[in-house]
């Protein structure tokens, strides 16, 4: 599953998604984690609600974004295309994230994250 992180230098989430104009996605799995590009979402539009879009369209495919933080509106619209997003509240490297993620895709993850992994997720049947 592709995770969005907002970040300026690849390695901290360091930005709030309002403020956030390049994200680094990465493709995560239980026993992997693959760095896979680099969007921008850079607009020079004054309305507020156009710079929400363009970033949240920048991560369109990714079913988690995780920034330090989001706001009311630009949680909506992230939620509206079927994406949950993870708030670290304070900077914190990205491979942390990754990590803590990969150690609950190992065990039993929690309904939402079972949703955001989609066909990805299969359960074992009990012997």
């Amino acid at each position: 599953m592709k995770i969005a992180f907002a970040s300026t230098d690849g390695k901290m989430i360091n930005r709030a998604f309002g403020e956030a104009t390049e994200f680094r996605v990465w493709e995560i799995g239980p026993d992997r984690a693959d760095y896979h590009d680099e969007r921008y979402a850079i607009t020079a539009n004054p309305v507020k609600e156009e710079r929400i879009i363009a970033r949240a369209s920048a991560v369109a495919d990714c079913p988690i974004v995780c920034s330090l933080d989001i706001s009311t509106v630009a949680l909506a619209r992230i939620v509206a295309q079927n994406a949950f997003h993870l708030r670290t509240g304070t900077e914190k490297p990205i491979e942390e994230i990754i990590e803590k993620l990969q150690g609950v895709l190992q065990g039993n993850p929690p309904p939402w994250l079972k949703k955001a992994m989609g066909n990805q997720f299969e359960t074992a049947e009990p012997a």
